[in-house]
């Protein structure tokens, strides 16, 4: 059953962040408890028969790592879905990885706005009810119309969608995320194609990247894609391509 109301616990040292973080949250149909530091998350009494689904926690939660707090989190509330916080530090990174490795499921950059805490509330609701986060499709191309339109269509399919006009952007604002594929066009200006897939290809080692063009011969220069759709395309045929290579193993084609 899909959470209606879901339960968070916000770990986060700043009594200031901590009260705009939660309104944030609440205000989107969550139910919030605060945590501000690491002492009051051992010891307060109001946590122990507290019923949680997730743990929004700050990557610099005073002079406690937020790594730390991932494993009595999941001991304490098993199978809740945790959220780690970052200002997007370079430091921070590193950091992220390794959250990931140990049972983290989604990140969230500071400062975020509602559509963000809207998106990570959907994702916490889609892994309590299938046990995994909707997969992530990262749009890249410089007409903003396009963007908006790949994006409705498939987050209408159930699919996390970021939208970038450029690739630098994509990678210097995503590079500490899940990314399952890249859809891009490669006739931007700025930097070509083929040299834009083989960058999206080292920050995400293994991420599925679909090739757009309205050029009839493009196809031909992006063989280091893993799938090419011609534009215009219609929504079956974008969708179907998408599913197809998320769905799928590719050998990826070094650059």
């Amino acid at each position: 059953m899909a959470l209606e109301k879901p339960s968070l616990l916000v770990l986060e040292d700043s009594s200031t962040q901590a009260s705009i973080i939660s309104r944030m949250f609440r205000e989107e149909g969550a139910d919030v408890e605060v945590v501000t530091s690491a002492r009051e998350f051992s010891t307060s009494p109001k946590l122990f028969d507290l019923k949680i689904d997730a743990a929004v926690i700050d990557v610099h939660f005073g002079e406690v790592n937020g790594l730390e707090l991932i494993e009595p989190l999941l001991r304490r509330w098993r199978g809740i879905t945790l959220v780690m916080m970052t200002a997007n530090d370079t430091d921070d990174y590193a950091v992220l990885a390794k959250a990931r490795e140990l049972g983290a499921h989604l990140v969230l950059k500071k400062p975020f706005a509602r559509a963000e805490v809207t998106t990570v509330l959907e994702d916490i609701r889609v892994i309590s009810k299938t046990g995994a986060p909707r997969k992530h499709v990262v749009v890249i191309d410089d007409s903003r119309t396009t963007c908006r339109i790949i994006k409705e269509l498939l987050q209408s399919y159930g699919f996390r969608v970021s939208t970038f006009t450029n690739g630098q952007d994509a990678i210097q604002q995503l590079s500490f995320d899940r990314v399952d594929a890249v859809l891009t066009d490669v006739n931007m200006p700025g930097m070509p194609g083929t040299e834009l897939i083989c960058l999206v290809r080292d920050v995400w080692r293994d991420v599925a990247i679909i090739a757009m063009s309205g050029e009839s011969r493009a196809e031909l220069r992006c063989k280091q894609a893993d799938a090419f759709v011609p534009k215009p395309f219609g929504p079956e045929e974008l969708v179907s391509k998408v599913r197809g290579v998320i769905g799928a193993e590719f050998e990826h084609l070094e650059c």
